[in-house]
């Protein structure tokens, strides 16, 4: 549970790099706990809009705002257009992509190179999923790719049925990195399913974070040995909230919450065995105070 490699690897660089007398500004939210956020402003990480906040050539608005100095890209990474646009102001830029987004970006490169469709199994809104959207144009500048929210068979057939120019003869297949195994393998089922009477070329990629999934299954088996899950982590944290659906899924009451003060003593009433786990962008502090507050609420 808490830090993944991709989120504790960014916090680290922008440590390394940021003071408050030289500071580093970080494109949008480095991950998504205000904690940790908070903490690295401290230290000297100024946040400027995102991608998702700007209307137009992100690169140009920072370059406004931002004569000189050092710019961030988030553990999220982003697209190639935002990526030309940073590379275009001439400022310095240290990049915190997560290694294992920027290969689910590259996969999504090749794919537009050698000819296919991308479907992308995701939230629409995330800032991951819109950064991997942003490699996926060919080269006359048509985008080449379709999200898919959800796995079930209602939203694979809408997505099928969208395509103006009839259904591609070659698909390549992704998810966001953070998303359930389950989901992922419904939605590639649900998929052959719904074209098993066409002729068409599939690759499937498997770009979700091992250690995502790793959280996942312990979360599981966590759930099944226990009465009540708290989980902590960002309200913004898709991970995180897919945690709380995983121990709900094994029959267990859980709880996700960002803030120890946010823990309310009837939860517990006439529970023996509580569960605590925390999502990828959880610092060890804000685990560690919630184990202390819930011992001084309940006397265990």
């Amino acid at each position: 549970m808490g830090f993944c490699m991709g989120v504790r690897r960014a916090v680290q660089i922008m440590q390394d790099e940021a003071t408050p007398e030289r500071p580093v500004h970080s494109v949008g939210e480095i991950v998504h706990n205000p904690y940790v956020v908070q903490r690295l402003s401290d230290g000297g990480v100024r946040q400027l809009p995102g991608p998702d906040e700007v209307d137009g050539d992100v690169g140009a608005l920072i370059a406004s705002e931002l004569p000189t100095g050092r710019v961030a890209i988030t553990a999220h990474g982003v697209g190639a257009r935002v990526m030309e646009d940073l590379e275009a102001t001439g400022l310095e830029i240290v990049d915190t992509t997560c290694p294992i987004v920027t290969r689910a970006q590259r996969y999504a490169q090749k794919f537009i190179r050698d000819g296919y469709h991308v479907l992308v199994l995701g939230d629409p809104g995330h800032k991951e999923v819109r950064g991997i959207m942003g490699w996926t144009d060919d080269a006359s500048g048509k985008r080449r790719a379709t999200i898919v929210r959800t796995p079930d068979l209602e939203a694979v057939g809408a997505c099928m049925d969208s395509f103006e120019d009839g259904f591609p003869s070659k698909i390549g297949v992704m998810v966001q990195t953070t998303h359930k195994v389950e989901d992922f393998a419904e939605f590639v089922s649900n998929l052959m399913v719904l074209q098993r009477d066409r002729n068409f070329e599939l690759h499937v990629v498997n770009t979700l974070c091992h250690a995502t999934t790793g959280q996942q299954e312990a979360a599981a088996a966590l759930a099944r040995d226990v009465e009540v899950v708290v989980v902590v982590g960002g309200k913004k944290s898709a991970n995180t909230r897919h945690l709380r659906e995983v121990c709900e899924e094994q029959g267990t009451t859980a709880y996700h919450i960002e803030s120890p003060d946010e823990l309310q003593r009837e939860w517990f009433e006439g529970i023996e065995r509580i569960g605590l786990t925390a999502g990828a962008s959880t610092p060890d502090y804000s685990i560690d105070e919630t184990e202390a507050r819930l011992r001084e609420m309940l006397g265990a």
